[in-house]
C-alpha cells in the first residue's frame, strides 16, 4: 500500500513549476495570524477583475502583539494594487507601524516605468518590472531579487532560497507545498501549493514566531 505522505510529495515533485489554476472573476485569500497558537491578527487579500480585465487587489493587514501587558508589535496596512498580467499598473498603500505612519503611491508612467511617491523614501522612478513586497501571493515572486517595499517605498534587495517539498496543513487538509526562505529586512518562509496557491507564511521577531494559517 502506497504511503499517503510519500504520494503527496511525489505529486508535487512531478510539477515542473508552480502555476495558477484557472481563477474565477473574484476570489479571496484570508490568513489568521497566530503566535503561540493565539490569534494576533489577520492578512487578507481580495481579488476582482475590472471592466478592462485588469486585476485589482485589496490588501488588509492588522496585527498586534502584547507581552506582559505591553504592546511590542502593532501593525496595520491597507493597500490597493492594479495589475495587467504580470505588470503592476498602480499601487497605493497606507501603513501604521508602531509610531510610524507611511503613505506610498506607485504608478506606471507613459514610458513604462513606475513613478513612486513615498513619505519616507521620497520620490523616484524605478524599473517597470518592479513588484511590491505585497506580491508574494504570486508564486513567481520567488524568482525576483528586488522589491518595492509596499509600506515605505524603499527598494528592498532579497535573497530567496528553495527549501524543498513539505506536507503541510492548509485549508483543512494535508497538502504538498514548496517552501522558500526569503532573506530581507524581516526574513520569512513562504509555502506554495502544487497549483501555485499561497498556503502559509512564517516570520520571527521579538523572540516570537508568527504563523499565517490559511482560512480561505
Amino acid at each position: 500500500m502506497i504511503d499517503r505522505r510519500a504520494f503527496l510529495v511525489g505529486a508535487a515533485a512531478s510539477l515542473a513549476a508552480p502555476a495558477f489554476a484557472a481563477a474565477p472573476a473574484a476570489w479571496d485569500i484570508d490568513f489568521d495570524v497566530r503566535i503561540a497558537g493565539q490569534s494576533v491578527g489577520h492578512h487578507r487579500l481580495a481579488f476582482r477583475r475590472d471592466a478592462a480585465g485588469d486585476l485589482r487587489v485589496t490588501v488588509d493587514v492588522a496585527m498586534r502583539v502584547r507581552l506582559m501587558f505591553v504592546t511590542v508589535f502593532d501593525y496595520r496596512q491597507q493597500a490597493e494594487e492594479t495589475w495587467r498580467g504580470d505588470r503592476l499598473l498602480r499601487l497605493e498603500s497606507r501603513t501604521v507601524d508602531g509610531d510610524n505612519r507611511d503613505h506610498v503611491v506607485a504608478e506606471r508612467n507613459s514610458e513604462g516605468r513606475i513613478a513612486v511617491q513615498s513619505r519616507r523614501a521620497g520620490d523616484r522612478v524605478v524599473d517597470g518590472d518592479m513588484w511590491p513586497t505585497s506580491a508574494f501571493w504570486r508564486p513567481a515572486a520567488v524568482e525576483r531579487a528586488r522589491f518595492l517595499d509596499v509600506a515605505t517605498g524603499v527598494i528592498r534587495p532579497v535573497d530567496i532560497a528553495y527549501r524543498g517539498l513539505e506536507i503541510i496543513e492548509a485549508l483543512g487538509q494535508e497538502r504538498p507545498a514548496r517552501r522558500y526562505f526569503v532573506d530581507t529586512s524581516r526574513a520569512f518562509d513562504v509555502w506554495y501549493g502544487s497549483d501555485g496557491a499561497w498556503l502559509r507564511l512564517e516570520w520571527s521577531g521579538f523572540g516570537l514566531t508568527a504563523r499565517y494559517h490559511r482560512v480561505t
